[in-house]
């Protein structure tokens, strides 16, 4: 059985080559002669994870007859081998979906596949060469090693997978990107493709990044959900430069240009996501997320990178200056545009502007961006060439990154509010009055707090309700036709609107977050008690736990609001220690409020003072960040399917 894994995995291989000469019509069997011999060999994989194969040293070092199914499963993705299978598995499984919904322009379609056929060619010879999961073992061990502690969560089985469909759906605005060149497609044209799968793309790195801070917050201990962890960091670099590009592929679309300005971020979007599988596993980086036990398989990857950005950046110089087409012209219009006057398209450039809002918001993430590159790769840099080791903490990042993420939330409000002809920006303070009020209405109730706080919350408050008073005005609430003009206002502005109000609740929840949290820690016997903001956890019991892969100690806490008096519930924290990897590990137990979590760790038993290590952490804001964060993914994706409406809103 492994060996049809490699078989078809081989097989996999030599047919993604075949676009180079097969007729285009001959492209949609073997996309899925592809996606099937792959998503075949993962299956295989599973199966041999599920009955103990421990012939496999795949299965050997990452699993235990004792390890329960869901973890045999989701493990199959928690180390190098394994989650290299399923970054080709999700790669040909777009190869496939572009076959499919791909326009059947026959250049384009043809140059895309190619490009992405030799994208799959290159990662799956990499895997058969130097990751495959099939490597059979010297001899047949009746158990295995285990599988890390940490990663033994349902997290595992959905963050990896979700993130990995964000990572590698930019493949395909990136084969797009190449054909577009190559064919000379029109910008407009092109960014119509492209467009829904970066959002698509887009939406699921979101989700992804969102449902690994939610791993994080609930596994590691710490009371946490972003450290600026450098693969945390990995993962936003093409995030900020994704939020840049889909901004501007709609000022490609409208106004035919900045083409290949546009292209150039798609590449470099696809360009750090393979950045982000180097780091992972080349053992640069160190972090919970990483694989970091073999340079050389490091080294591979590299030269895959190398091989990618080489080749993209070179087509791209050769075919924009082949096309002649500038990646700043606005001199090129379409159809559409040149209907429109050209005193608007003199307008449009104006200052406060709808299109100069964007331009400006795009430099501002295109900064954020370097400020997490710089700040997440200037340590390795530097100690390879001085031996050198510093770190780059928090401070760093909050310093820097924290000013400019606001900077884009008052442009984002400009930018809703601006034509894309232009208008006078002096209107909107008398326009929505309501919004920019109840946002200064807060300020008595937390100017005692950090000025970056301060200016978080306010600003984010305007945000939000000015996202719904611009709403309120379009559809002209509480007037017999409200509903009527609901009904009429189209998809994408719905998907704008959530997108935006998410972003808004995200930073709201992160202020209240991060400026109301306490944390408090003391050994407790049974009957003494912890408290915080307003609540009081008191420990009730503590026993000794025997499950069939780890034991615990596990203490039983209740949790009494103290302004009522009234318990509200109770936790069962755990401190485990897995006999199979003999490894001791922390899990967490949280109460959740409406607006706030109560997070409990225990450590070991202090057998001298007959007491236990406590630490409670009073976390407020965590359902609105997590809120925020559905809701950004949830309104782009909406705005990769648009239907047409009578109230046509193109901005984001």
């Amino acid at each position: 059985m492994p060996e049809l894994g490699n078989i078809l995995l081989l097989l996999a291989c030599l047919l993604s080559l075949t676009y180079l000469f097969l007729p285009l019509s001959s492209c949609l069997f073997i996309t899925t002669a592809i996606f099937f011999c792959v998503s075949t060999s993962m299956a295989i994989l599973i199966y041999c994870h599920i009955t103990n194969d421990f012939s496999l040293e795949n299965v050997f070092y990452h699993s235990h007859t004792t390890k329960p199914l869901i973890y045999k499963i989701c493990g199959v993705w928690g180390n190098k081998e394994g989650s290299m299978l399923l970054w080709t598995l999700v790669l040909t499984f777009y190869l496939f979906l572009m076959g499919i919904f791909t326009d059947n322009d026959s250049k384009l379609k043809k140059v895309s596949l190619i490009t992405q056929g030799l994208i799959c060619f290159c990662f799956l010879l990499f895997t058969l060469l130097e990751s495959s999961p099939f490597t059979k073992m010297p001899s047949v061990e009746k158990d295995g090693l285990g599988f890390n502690p940490i990663l033994q969560d349902i997290g595992l089985a959905i963050h990896p997978p979700i993130l990995y469909l964000g990572y590698l759906g930019f493949s395909v605005p990136f084969s797009l990107s190449i054909a577009g060149l190559i064919a000379n497609t029109e910008g407009n044209v092109w960014a119509k493709i492209v467009r829904p799968w970066v959002l698509i793309s887009w939406s699921l790195l979101t989700l992804g990044i969102s449902l690994g801070s939610w791993w994080a917050y609930r596994e590691l201990g710490w009371g946490g959900f972003w450290f600026w962890d450098p693969v945390e960091n990995v993962s936003l670099m093409p995030w900020l430069i994704a939020v840049a590009l889909t901004h501007l592929l709609l000022v490609v679309r409208n106004f035919n240009t900045l083409r290949n300005f546009a292209i150039l971020l798609t590449l470099t979007t696809f360009i750090l996501s393979v950045t982000g599988t180097f780091l992972v596993r080349s053992g640069i980086l160190t972090s919970v997320h990483t694989f970091a036990d073999d340079q050389r398989y490091g080294l591979y990857i590299l030269a895959l990178l190398g091989i990618i950005t080489a080749s993209s950046l070179v087509i791209f110089v050769v075919f924009t200056r082949k096309n002649h087409t500038s990646a700043m012209s606005f001199q090129c219009l379409t159809l559409e545009s040149r209907k429109k006057s050209a005193t608007q398209v003199t307008e449009g450039r104006r200052f406060f502007s709808r299109l100069m809002m964007m331009l400006m918001n795009n430099l501002l993430f295109i900064t954020a961006f370097f400020i997490v590159f710089v700040g997440t790769l200037y340590p390795t840099v530097l100690g390879y060439l001085t031996v050198e080791l510093i770190s780059v903490g928090v401070p760093y990042y909050n310093s820097l990154f924290n000013p400019i993420a606001l900077a884009i939330l008052v442009l984002t409000i400009i930018g809703q509010y601006c034509r894309w002809q232009g208008n006078s920006l002096l209107p909107i303070f008398r326009e929505y009055r309501f919004s920019f009020c109840s946002a200064a209405a807060i300020l008595p109730f937390i100017f005692h707090m950090e000025l970056i706080i301060v200016l978080s919350i306010t600003i984010s408050i305007a945000l939000l309700i000015f996202v719904l008073e611009a709403y309120s005005k379009r559809i002209r609430l509480f007037k017999s036709e409200s509903i009527l003009l609901a009904r009429r206002v189209s998809k994408s502005y719905y998907a704008m609107m959530l997108a935006h109000a998410g972003v808004a609740i995200l930073v709201l929840g992160i202020a209240y977050s991060v400026g109301w949290q306490e944390k408090k820690e003391n050994y407790l016997k049974i009957g003494d008690s912890i408290t915080v903001n307003k609540f009081k956890v008191t420990l009730k019991n503590i026993e000794l736990i025997k499950e069939k892969n780890f034991h615990a100690v596990r203490g039983t806490m209740d949790i009494r609001n103290l302004l009522n008096n009234k318990i509200l519930g109770e936790v069962t924290p755990e401190y485990r220690f897995y006999l199979a990897e003999g490894q001791k590990n922390v899990e967490s137990s949280i109460y959740h409020n409406l607006l706030s979590d109560i997070y409990v760790v225990i450590g070991e038993i202090d057998k001298s003072k007959s007491k236990i290590a406590a630490k409670v952490h009073y976390k407020p804001g965590m359902s609105i960040i997590w809120l925020g964060s559905f809701l950004i993914a949830f309104g782009s994706l909406l705005a990769a399917f648009p239907s047409s409406g009578r109230i046509k809103v193109v901005y984001l």
